[in-house]
């Protein structure tokens, strides 16, 4: 599984981690990285990402609003094991930032946005995980079919980045993730089946992801998301 999520990301450079000693770990992080280490971001602060360029091509799916500050009202973090983690800074406009981390070191950025959520029951969602007959357009299928959610009628598809590439169906990968709010007492648990898609984006050099997640909160809430997102660097994040 380590192996497998790590290809979510795609740095190409590696610095030596820094130590963390005598700085505090702030709410929601791994206990080896402090929010310096993430350019600020912390649970209850806010952020503004800019993502100028992506303006200038309307065959993306994700839109972003430069100017705005948004409230962090949510930390999620996934302990991928053997020094490997996701974070993820959840946003007050259903946007989520999320931090790939291998031994103490941030390698890259990826912003995301709950781009289509739909509510399950419990036998839906696990005809959606343990179901063998697997539909188009599905959790593991080869390419996902994506339509636009504005008023322009139009479809993208996005290709299977883990598994097998000539499978027509993979398995998801299961993870769990530790989620803290502002008003946590203590964290709370989901389960993610998930599987990434990729597409390039039309006239630009840079890549679409969908990452499709069939989630279970352990509490009888189940639900399947598509989440569309965009590469980020780090120094167009501005966290206070």
């Amino acid at each position: 599984m380590f192996n497998t999520l790590k290809a979510l990301f795609r740095a190409t450079t590696e610095k030596p981690p820094e130590p963390n000693e005598g700085r505090p770990v702030a709410a929601g992080l791994p206990m080896s990285i402090s929010q310096e280490d993430l350019e600020g971001l912390r649970l209850d602060g806010r952020v503004n990402i800019k993502l100028i360029g992506l303006r200038a091509h309307p065959d993306a799916l994700f839109r972003w609003n430069d100017d705005a500050y948004h409230h962090i009202a949510a930390v999620g973090h996934v302990d991928l094991g053997q020094g490997a983690h996701l974070v993820r800074f959840y946003l007050d406009n259903d946007t989520w930032l999320q931090a790939n981390i291998e031994n103490g070191q941030v390698l890259e950025y990826k912003l995301f946005d709950f781009y289509r959520v739909a509510h399950l029951s419990d036998a839906e969602f696990d005809n959606l995980i343990n179901g063998e007959d697997k539909q188009p357009d599905s959790i593991g299928a080869q390419t996902i079919a994506l339509t636009s959610t504005t008023e322009e009628a139009r479809s993208c598809t996005y290709q299977r980045v883990w598994g097998n590439g000539d499978s027509l169906w993979s398995p998801p990968v299961v993870f769990e993730e530790q989620v803290m709010t502002t008003e946590s007492v203590s964290a709370r648990h989901v389960t993610h089946h998930a599987m990434l898609y990729e597409r390039t984006i039309e006239g630009a050099e840079r890549m679409e992801y969908l990452l499709l997640s069939a989630e279970s909160d352990g509490e009888g809430s189940f639900m399947v998301v598509h989440n569309v997102g965009v590469d980020v660097a780090s120094v167009d994040i501005d966290a206070v």
